[in-house]
């Protein structure tokens, strides 16, 4: 797979404005499908963690789950719509009070 990522970003490196449009284009829509599989993949009550503004990790409890974001309350820290590849879950026995 290295060998593979390397051999397209030197790829990309040659490519022009109106290519580099469509391979830009592309990852957006890669991007999102992988935020709406991976938001689909968590239930609500589940316990989640993400990493927040200015690097804090917060975690919550998932509300609703979107098409691409879900909605996890955090508690004092407020409530958060989180694109689903940037949760993980927390198996109840690491819950830890924040």
């Amino acid at each position: 797979m290295y060998m593979k990522l390397n051999k397209m970003l030197e790829d990309i490196n040659v490519l022009n404005n109106p290519e580099l449009e469509q391979v830009i284009s592309a990852v957006k829509l890669r991007r999102n499908a992988l935020h709406s599989i991976n938001a689909h993949a968590f239930k609500i009550g589940d316990t989640v963690s993400f990493t927040g503004r200015g690097g804090r990790i917060t975690q919550g409890t998932i509300q609703k789950i979107k098409i691409k974001y879900v909605l996890v309350d955090c508690g004092i820290h407020g409530r958060w719509n989180v694109p689903g590849s940037h949760l993980t879950k927390i198996e109840s026995k690491e819950v830890v009070n924040a």
